[in-house]
């Protein structure tokens, strides 16, 4: 059996075909069942933060299409950032940002939006170096992946010739950079690896696949491999009895930093939230897939991973993660993906995620008037590394437009 993530080729009407590029046409948009979205998870409460949340990142955009940011380390649960890449122009961010603008129903060189959307695309290519790497100012492979992710999610709505090619030589770059325990690291081409950067790389592929991009299956399957060993599985065994990063010593269904019982080694809601977005991402969308993946591919893991279990302990380690911590953001984003999946067979479970992170969203935004009485007003959200705003807003953004589900890589 084969990872189900059949190459869907994704066309321009796949963003655009529901909305003009206007968010305000979103009042009245329908999913693609056709029903009307559920007013009780999008309301004009939500949808006003998302329009000013999009206005302070147009505004804040700067002339050559990138967000500024600081492009740091990060060190355990810290960030440290050298003073030469402080609020410099951000590979990732840039990335995240147009993810924003598609996830609000925004394509490039359509409506308000559109010019700023297609500079950030303009940005992202321009930094695409010969060997496929996307960098800029020192950030790194998780910053590659968004910018890859972003480029692929694009693919179907931009006129750019120079994107399949440059596409293409990223994805060469991520699949050369896995190393032989099936992840991938901070930076390119090391020995060791770990789960948050390893779901980055696993999203941006399916990503790029379903746009016609050559990635093999070999390397989805040792993805895969590395993400189902990290699982932990066993009540009884040495790993779910320690405490995690939010303090819960029932780690059954929980997600390692690394497969292996390494010094450093531990799991939070955030690697958690990254793990199931793998497996769904690669097409193990429930326990029956699972466990048919694992025997066709001879991997020794017993118990095998439940989704229930790890839904039961992200449902569980929520509340621990402090909510201007840059993990909070990270988890939820992926958190919003993996929920959003679940709902699919457990409605009740994805509402009442939505509805706890919609309300810790919307309860910590700032609003601001921008230049006096009269002008439309902005909302920002931060972080403890967001000097800028810039990565806090359009993670923001991109979960509470989550029922919208615009974003291809979304979708089963």
């Amino acid at each position: 059996m084969r990872p189900r993530w059949l190459p869907v080729v994704v066309t321009a009407c796949a963003l655009s075909a529901a909305v003009p590029g206007l968010l305000p046409a979103l009042t009245h948009a329908e999913d693609r069942a056709g029903a009307p979205l559920k007013k009780a998870l999008m309301d004009d409460e939500t949808r006003v933060a998302i329009e000013q949340g999009l206005r302070f990142l147009a505004r804040t955009q700067r002339s050559d299409g990138a967000w500024t940011s600081n492009a740091g380390n990060k060190v355990n649960n810290d960030y440290k950032v050298p003073e030469s890449q402080q609020n410099v122009a951000h590979v990732g961010v840039t990335a995240l940002g147009i993810l924003a603008f598609l996830a609000a129903g925004h394509v490039p060189g359509r409506g308000p939006y559109g010019t700023h959307v297609e500079k950030a695309v303009q940005f992202l290519l321009s930094k695409v170096s010969d060997d496929g790497f996307i960098t800029a100012n020192g950030t790194r492979m998780y910053d590659h992946a968004f910018a890859t992710l972003a480029l692929a999610e694009i693919g179907g709505t931009s006129k750019e010739p120079r994107l399949r090619d440059k596409l293409q030589d990223a994805v060469d770059l991520t699949i050369k950079c896995q190393n032989s325990t099936g992840g991938w690291r901070y930076v390119p081409h090391t020995i060791e690896s770990d789960m948050s950067v390893t779901v980055c790389q696993v999203v941006a592929l399916r990503a790029a696949r379903n746009v016609g991009i050559r990635v093999p299956e070999e390397t989805i399957d040792a993805a895969l491999r590395y993400v189902i060993d990290s699982a932990i599985t066993d009540p009884n065994s040495g790993r779910s009895g320690r405490f995690d990063m939010e303090g819960d010593d029932n780690q059954v269904g929980a997600f390692e930093y690394q497969p292996r019982d390494t010094k450093w080694n531990r799991s939070s809601f955030s690697l958690t939230a990254a793990g199931l977005t793998t497996l769904f991402q690669a097409g193990l969308y429930d326990d029956n897939a699972i466990k048919e993946y694992v025997r066709v591919h001879g991997i020794r893991k017993h118990p095998l991973p439940s989704v229930a279990n790890t839904v039961a302990y992200m449902r569980r380690a929520y509340s621990g993660v402090p909510k201007n911590h840059f993990f909070w953001f990270y988890g939820n984003y992926y958190a919003a993906q993996a929920m959003y999946n679940v709902g699919g067979k457990d409605p009740e479970v994805w509402e009442a995620w939505y509805r706890q992170v919609r309300a810790d969203l919307l309860s910590r935004s700032m609003r601001e008037q921008i230049d006096g009485p009269g002008r439309a007003a902005e909302s920002r959200w931060s972080s403890n590394i967001d000097t800028t705003g810039a990565f806090a807003t359009t993670v923001a953004i991109l979960i509470l437009s989550m029922p919208f589900d615009y974003l291809p890589i979304h979708q089963k």
